[in-house]
C-alpha cells in the first residue's frame, strides 16, 4: 500500500509528472553539449516517446524548453540550470490543461543525471511534507469543540430572535 506522504502534495499523478519532468530537466542539463534526442531521452528514461515529446512541449511553453536550433526532435533548455526552481517546472505542469497519464520511471536507474533527479526530488518532497506536517501540527482537535461551540452559541442567539419575533408578531397581532 502506497502512502500520501510518499508524494508531493499527496497525489501520485502530479508526483510522477513532476518527477519526470526533473528526470528530462536533468538530462538536458547534465548533456549540454550534446544534447538527447527525444528518442534517446524516452529510450534512457523509459516513458513513451509520444508522453516524452509532451512533456517537452508542455516545458516549452512554460519557457523552460526550446527545440534545437539544428538538431531536429532535440530540445534544450532556455535558462541556466541555477536559474530554473522546482516551481517553474511545477508552474508548468499545472498550466497545461490536458491530463495526460504520467508513466512510472523506475527506480533502478543508475545514471548520473538521473540519480540527482531522484535526490532533488526526494529533498523536495521531505522539505514540504515537513513544512505540511508543521501546519497540520498547528491546528488541534480543539478546535473542533470551539467551532462547536460556537455552532451552538449561534443556534441558541437565532432561536432566541425568533422567538423575540414571534411574540413581536403576536404582540403587534393583538
Amino acid at each position: 500500500m502506497v502512502q500520501h506522504e510518499d508524494f508531493i502534495l499527496g497525489n501520485a499523478s502530479l508526483h510522477a509528472q513532476l518527477s519526470s519532468a526533473l528526470a528530462v530537466m536533468a538530462q538536458l542539463i547534465c548533456n549540454t553539449s550534446r544534447p538527447p534526442t527525444a528518442q534517446q531521452l524516452s529510450e534512457s528514461l523509459n516513458v513513451s516517446l509520444r508522453y516524452l515529446r509532451k512533456l517537452m512541449r508542455t516545458l516549452s511553453a512554460g519557457g523552460l524548453l526550446a527545440p534545437h536550433a539544428t538538431h531536429s526532435d532535440t530540445w534544450v533548455c532556455m535558462h541556466p540550470p541555477h536559474s530554473v526552481s522546482l516551481a517553474d517546472v511545477y508552474h508548468c505542469l499545472l498550466a497545461e490543461k490536458e491530463e495526460g497519464a504520467a508513466p512510472f520511471i523506475p527506480a533502478t536507474q543508475t545514471d548520473t543525471a538521473t540519480s540527482a533527479s531522484d535526490l532533488l526530488m526526494m529533498q523536495a518532497t521531505m522539505s514540504i511534507n515537513q513544512t505540511v506536517m508543521q501546519n497540520l501540527q498547528r491546528f488541534d482537535l480543539g478546535r473542533l469543540k470551539v467551532a462547536e461551540s460556537a455552532q451552538m452559541f449561534t443556534a441558541s442567539l437565532r432561536e432566541k430572535a425568533q422567538r423575540h419575533s414571534l411574540s413581536l408578531d403576536t404582540t403587534a397581532g393583538s
